[in-house]
């Protein structure tokens, strides 16, 4: 090779060139073509990497390799904070749409693709040094966990499944840290740059305002480049509550959505006590929420105030022949006729639900062997069902009406509508900016979803104002409709008074008091006291599913006495086609059906031939699979089968002194069936459950809704320490939906483990061998002539009918104990239980 240098360097200079010359020559475009030049230039890499390694010119060549890729990166750089790439964000023009689409893959995508040798070079350093992390962040996380999201909620999942599930999740997040750093890297670099390209900046000011971080640690992070100040924070803020009011607006304005609204009561407690402020305030306030009425409800529908006006028994210039007749209980009871009809089986729609009940139970909370048959048994046939579709729910300003009063009510009212610009023009409201921005809504009705106390106020304050000249100051536009969540409520809490409240009632071994000594034998005094309703919703659940899981046991065994446990029935394995059967049977006799008369028939017979506490368990299976219907129509929004459990609920509240409740419910089912037209009652029915995220089986009551931004903003948005106020909590009342997407948003695109909301559900296995173990020693489904009972449990149906029937009509609940109801309180662990948090 020596040999030949030495002739090609004495050929150079007989030509009177160096070969410098000659590679710069060969590099020019007319010479690109040739051979020799096609061959060097396929050999750039070792050229340059020679170079780079040669101990003459190594140090030059870093420093212009360093200094063209700078310029190379500057460029780019310049490129992402300029306007056109679209990462500036203005805090004096934030929209509430730029936080619910912030995605750190799409940032990371978008800057890669503006960027790449930054990016390339932000990758080199992060990976340097990792495990395991031979995928590239083009490739999708969908295929790398694909397997482990098959695999989700099947049982019999082998170890090695389980291993490559945790793998790929520690993969997920492995990249996603590395994605997220890359992107904060770049986003310093273009902040520092251009001081308006703050997007990811911008993103962690408002997310670390959400979680009540300090300012010295919001200035130390708006310092270091990864936040924006304090100041911006509230600014950013301060735009998106006035574009959150006008999206709003927007929806408001078209006539065709509803309201919910609530009284929020806090206490500010003061450290040191002065004259001006004395100790412990008390504040009042009114929270509420819009959404659109979906479905293809429009303002047309609800175009009806005149007509119901017309009809309304306040309206003293009525004509007679217009006021419709009221309807009685048995009218009521007719609105689902189907619901009664009984089938080939001679089973109604109730006895169908009830015996899915108990193979559900079965299937889920059985023997393993029974789990196979989890998939095949589906869902109950729907009565009425709304169409799934997610609601968006915007929250409005908190005011400090006090609408515990029917003057604070009818504030309320009227500052609600003026956030959204409805009302009167004749009226100018200081909130909605004057009379030019205010929609006549004389002639329409406005839907208000609330708690029986907020129900009551709007009948107060109809009756009020009947006598004014208006529609809109006698309130005509008002329609409310009671929360399904506080009626739920409710429900349980006529469920304890039945039979934990009686102190005789928790003496039999076979009472429900018992089982509470087993599911939560820590919590018996606080259960028989004051439970609250997720403890004892929670009770209704276990206990019912124990007890129906005992009537299996007890049949199985009457039928073939080999089978003493359900294991023993599993291991002889019967055909989905025997268990409905079973099911059936179940659902007809061990329950206190009331088409079949079996707890009169059973109570009708002499005291030696009678077991006392064998009819209290078939009444409490009657009892807890009606809340349990109740509970499924709701969560997947069954209007109908809801609808179809209001008159049983109505009897239970008649014979428990529920009377409000008695009158609200019927009140519903007068107006939607009797009264209302067509479209005002598809627009009432199909709003009176809502689906927030848009998911099977996550319908929610709209007074849920806003229960939980209630205690959002007491226990978590609402400020602490020195900034816990009144200002700040209704300043941050419009922003609540914002922090809790954010706080998501922030969790999804950082791959942040263990920080869900939504629990696993417990491992209830043990506990309920135990109380199965339990049942089986005091026999509550097995009939024992003879056996006594402490404590009868009233047959509430039957003795709630024949109440109505007395008086026939809603003069029935205009009774005089009405006023000593109370409101069950809700707390945090209430609204949580929902979404099994």
């Amino acid at each position: 090779m020596y040999t030949v240098f030495e002739e090609i360097q004495h050929i150079l200079v007989s030509h009177q060139l160096n070969i410098s010359h000659f590679i710069l020559y060969a590099l020019q475009q007319e010479a690109s073509y040739h051979p020799l030049v096609q061959d060097l230039c396929a050999a750039w890499k070792e050229i340059v990497t020679a170079f780079s390694q040669h101990q003459e010119v190594c140090g030059a060549m870093r420093n212009w390799s360093r200094v063209e890729t700078s310029e190379v990166v500057s460029e780019e750089i310049d490129q992402l904070a300029s306007d056109e790439a679209g990462w500036h964000f203005l805090a004096g023009h934030a929209e509430p749409y730029q936080l619910q689409e912030f995605d750190l893959v799409d940032m990371a995508r978008e800057m890669r693709s503006t960027a790449p040798h930054l990016w390339e070079i932000l990758d080199i350093w992060l990976r340097k040094g990792t495990k395991g992390d031979e995928n590239s962040e083009s490739e999708s996380d969908d295929e790398a966990i694909e397997a482990a999201v098959n695999d989700l909620g099947d049982a019999s999942a082998t170890t090695n499944r389980k291993r490559k599930r945790q793998t790929a999740t520690a993969q997920k997040r492995r990249h996603a840290t590395i994605i997220s750093k890359k992107v904060l890297l770049s986003s310093i670099l273009m902040q520092g740059r251009n001081q308006k390209a703050n997007w990811l900046q911008s993103m962690c000011g408002i997310f670390l305002h959400a979680m009540h971080a300090p300012q010295k640690l919001v200035d130390s992070l708006a310092h270091m480049g990864i936040s924006i100040s304090q100041s911006t924070i509230h600014n950013s803020l301060h735009s998106l509550g006035i574009n959150i009011i006008s999206d709003a607006k927007q929806v408001g304005q078209t006539l065709s959505a509803a309201y919910a609204y609530d009284n929020l009561d806090i206490e500010f407690k003061s450290s040191v006590p002065t004259v001006e402020k004395p100790g412990d305030m008390l504040k009042h306030f009114t929270t509420s929420m819009i959404f659109p009425l979906q479905h293809g409800i429009t303002a047309d529908d609800l175009r009806c105030s005149r007509y119901l006006w017309d009809r309304s028994r306040l309206n003293v210039h009525a004509f007679r022949d217009l006021l419709p007749p009221k309807p009685t209980s048995h009218d009521l009871m007719l609105i689902h006729p189907h619901t009664r009809e009984l089938d080939e089986n001679n089973m109604t729609v109730r006895d169908r639900f009830n015996a899915w009940k108990f193979l559900h139970d079965l299937c889920h909370h059985g023997p393993e062997e029974f789990r196979g048959f989890a998939a095949s048994i589906g869902e109950p046939d729907p009565i009425e069902k709304i169409p799934l579709t997610k609601t968006p729910i915007i929250p409005l300003r908190t005011t400090s009406d006090n609408n515990s009063q029917v003057a604070g009510n009818i504030s309320a009212l009227t500052h609600i509508l003026a956030q959204v610009g409805v009302g009167d023009p004749r009226v100018a409201h200081a909130d909605s900016g004057g009379s030019q921005a205010v929609v006549d809504v004389s002639d329409h009705v406005v839907l208000f979803y609330g708690d029986l106390g907020t129900g009551e106020k709007i009948d107060a304050s109809l009756e009020r104002r009947s006598i004014e000249q208006t529609p809109w100051l006698r309130l005509q536009f008002v329609v409310f409709v009671l929360g399904l969540f506080h009626l739920k409520m409710a429900c349980v809490d006529a469920l304890w008074k039945v039979f934990i409240q009686p102190r005789s009632a928790q003496e039999d071994e076979t009472c429900l008091m018992k089982d509470v000594s087993i599911l939560r034998p820590r919590e018996t005094g606080s259960i028989a006291s004051k439970p609250g309703f997720r403890r004892m919703h929670q009770v209704i659940q276990h206990a019912g599913i124990c007890r129906r899981l005992d009537c299996w046991r007890v049949e199985v065994q009457k039928r073939e006495p080999a089978h003493s446990s359900l294991k023993l029935f599993a291991m002889s394995k019967p055909s989905l086609d025997y268990l409905k059967a079973l099911a059936n049977h179940l659902a007809m006799n061990y329950t206190a059906r009331k088409e079949k008369s079996q707890i009169f028939d059973l109570r009708s017979k002499p005291s030696a031939t009678r077991d006392k506490q064998y009819e209290n368990g078939l009444l409490l299976n009657e009892y807890f699979c009606l809340y349990e219907e109740l509970t499924f129509a709701m969560n997947h929004g069954d209007v109908g089968r809801v609808e179809s459990c209001f008159m049983p609920w109505v009897w239970i509240f008649k014979a428990t002194g529920k009377h409000k409740y008695v009158k609200h419910m019927m009140k519903y089912l007068s107006n939607v069936h009797f009264l209302y037209p067509p479209g005002l009652r598809k627009a009432v029915r199909y709003s009176i459950l809502i689906n927030p995220s848009g998911k099977p089986g996550c319908f929610r009551a709209p007074d849920w809704c806003l229960e939980l931004n209630n205690l959002y903003t007491k226990t978590k948005y609402g400020g602490t320490g020195v900034n816990y106020t009144e200002q700040r909590i209704i300043n941050e009342s419009v922003l609540i939906q914002i922090y809790r997407d954010l706080h998501l948003t922030f969790e999804r695109n950082l791959a942040l483990g263990h920080l869900t909301t939504k629990h696993a559900e417990p491992d209830m296995t043990r506990t309920f061998e135990v109380m199965m173990e339990n049942l089986k020693k005091t026999r509550p489904h097995e009939m024992i002539p003879g056996r006594g009972s402490k404590h009868q449990i009233p047959n509430l149906i039957d003795e709630g009918q024949c109440a109505l029937l007395a008086a026939e009509g809603p003069e029935a609940m205009d009774t005089d104990d009405v006023a000593a109801e109370e409101e069950v309180e809700v707390t945090l662990a209430d609204v949580t239980v929902e979404i099994g948090v």
